[in-house]
């Protein structure tokens, strides 16, 4: 485990160490200094004691030399005793070691018993304690001088310091070894909650502390796992939310684009890419953000972007009291800007159909109405094309109700068996006069198959179909084949005629688009309605019907129809 200077468990071992040491050292000076008082203490009880001695011989016995002598030597002590003779056992130094005491303040010294401690020179220069005490005989006035040399005490202080520094030095590595173990066992729940704490903030949010104990740290790990759970939940939420967010803007049919302040996109959708370049926002959408971040108001504008539309509505973000950028909602009007066309175009050729009619009708009426015609077979003849108009004009208007019904679904199937190898020749055969007209083969190949289908909007269905093949075919083939599959009739109609433009191939069964704009036919044009006819009867049928084309070759139309229909049709 590496451990940093200024980590926590530096600071706590450090902190540990200079407090032990500071107290040791104070207590250890204080002891040397108890030490270094006993031992005094005791050599002047030890000199008062044998200076006690020395006085009650002197007052018993008499000046007796010897005596004194025997004591002091006993007590190993030294002496100085002077009643206008001196004796001493100090040998030659007894005169300066005199003057050195004479000089000593003995007044200062009463309380502590008439001693003193000093350097005497006439001593060796030695530290030593000194007694006195006087006393009166009937021979004289006496002043006994008592000396004992410190060094036995410095000796005895010097080992006294020796236990003391090394229990000091073993106290410090201890206290040392202790410091550095106790600081890593404290800190270590805080080192595994920095650990958690880093890996939360890299998203790891399910990492748990465990509590081993009951005090502020654990309490703390208590707090993390309380605050890792909770931050788990938010997350999650969080995350739930994105995804719902995202799957929303998935599935909108409109593009989304958000931009902050600084017009970087934040949120996107798919829907948004033909108005993002690079992932940034085009030209068009950045004028439009420009313009609502001056006003701060919400702006709507119709663009053309690569033959298509779109309504770009631009909607600002504001804080309290800051632009804090925008939300753009893309709209893709272009197949709002082509049914608008394929209904004016549907509007233009219904009133070219319904006017070519009835300006017949209304001319050949008006020729009979003032008496023009000059026979019985003329007027015949302009009732006949009146009738035929009329026709016409009833078929027209059918298919448009025909289509209103089947694509409400008020328009009722009714299925029957039959055959659809004699249905097929039978709606071909209508054609045979047109086709031989226009120099066309007509040809079926269909089995004996029988198919649960409504006949006459089926036939309804090969009749637009074939209609459509021999107005768009000059000359060549026009033929129908079926074939069985598993489940149902695969047929295919197929004409040698015009073709149709690849790019018109997906609207061709959409309602209210013109055919003829595709498969150009001279002076004929249809209204659009016949193949959305087709596909919702065929739909009804619960088939499908698909087309393929080749300009100048000619052009497939695909059915499948089942043989059989769902019994809740």
């Amino acid at each position: 485990m590496m451990i940093r200077r200024n980590s926590i468990v530096t600071k706590l071992w450090l902190t540990i160490l200079v407090l032990v040491s500071v107290i040791l050292f104070i207590v250890s000076v204080l002891m040397l200094e108890f030490f270094n008082s006993f031992h005094i203490d005791q050599e002047r009880g030890h000199l008062a004691k044998l200076g006690g001695q020395v006085q009650s011989v002197l007052l018993n016995e008499g000046d007796t030399s010897q005596t004194i002598d025997q004591i002091i030597e006993v007590y190993g002590a030294n002496y100085i005793l002077e009643n206008g003779t001196t004796r001493s056992n100090f040998g030659n130094q007894v005169d300066g070691l005199m003057m050195e005491l004479e000089r000593q303040d003995w007044e200062t010294y009463q309380a502590v018993g008439e001693t003193a401690i000093g350097n005497f020179s006439s001593f060796d220069d030695q530290a030593a304690l000194a007694y006195r005490t006087t006393f009166s005989l009937s021979t004289g006035q006496y002043t006994l001088y008592l000396l004992e040399p410190l060094d036995a005490i410095s000796s005895a202080n010097a080992g006294a310091r020796t236990i003391i520094l090394w229990t000091v030095a073993s106290a410090i590595i201890v206290t040392t070894v202790f410091a550095f173990f106790l600081s890593t066992r404290i800190t270590a729940p805080l080192r595994a909650m920095r650990d958690a704490v880093n890996k939360t903030g890299e998203g790891q949010f399910d990492l748990r502390l465990e509590t081993k104990t009951r005090d502020e740290i654990g309490e703390l790990a208590a707090s993390f796992n309380a605050m890792s759970s909770q931050l788990s939940k938010y997350v999650n939420a969080l995350d739930r939310e994105r995804l719902q967010l995202a799957s929303i803007l998935r599935s909108m049919a409109d593009g989304v684009i958000t931009l902050d302040r600084h017009a970087n996109v934040i949120v996107t959708n798919p829907q948004a890419s033909p108005l993002l370049q690079d992932g940034q926002p085009h030209e068009v959408v950045l004028s439009l953000y420009e313009e609502v971040m001056e006003g701060t108001s919400e702006k709507t504008i119709e663009v053309k972007q690569d033959e298509r539309y779109y309504t770009l509505t631009v909607t600002p973000l504001v804080g309290e009291d800051d632009f804090e950028g925008a939300v753009v909602v893309i709209r893709d009007t272009s197949e709002s800007h082509r049914l608008d066309k394929m209904r004016t175009d549907f509007v233009a050729n219904i009133s070219h159909e319904l006017r070519t009619p009835l300006v017949t009708l209304q001319g050949y009426s008006e020729a009979i109405i003032d008496g023009i015609t000059e026979s019985d077979e003329a007027t015949k003849e302009f009732a006949s094309i009146i009738y035929d108009e009329s026709l016409r004009l009833a078929r027209l208007v059918n298919d448009l109700l025909d289509l209103a019904r089947i694509e409400s679904g008020k328009e009722t199937m009714h299925f029957t068996s039959f055959d659809i190898g004699d249905f097929l020749p039978r709606v071909m055969r209508k054609f045979n006069q047109m086709a031989s007209e226009k120099e066309i083969c007509l040809q079926t190949d269909a089995p004996h198959r029988l198919i649960e289908a409504d006949g006459d909007r089926l036939e309804q269905v090969f009749t637009n179909l074939i209609g459509n093949a021999i107005a768009h075919t000059d000359s060549g083939e026009i033929r129908i084949e079926a074939t069985e599959e598993t489940d149902g009739l695969r047929i295919q109609l197929t004409d040698t005629g015009h073709g149709i433009p690849k790019e018109d191939l997906p609207f061709v069964f959409e309602r209210f688009y013109k055919a003829d704009k595709a498969r150009t036919s001279g002076s004929k044009t249809g209204t659009g309605i016949g193949l959305a006819i087709v596909k919702n009867v065929v739909d009804a049928h619960h088939g499908k019907v698909s087309v393929s084309s080749t300009l100048g070759v000619g052009t497939t139309f695909e059915i499948y129809l089942p043989f059989e229909q769902p019994h809740n049709s």
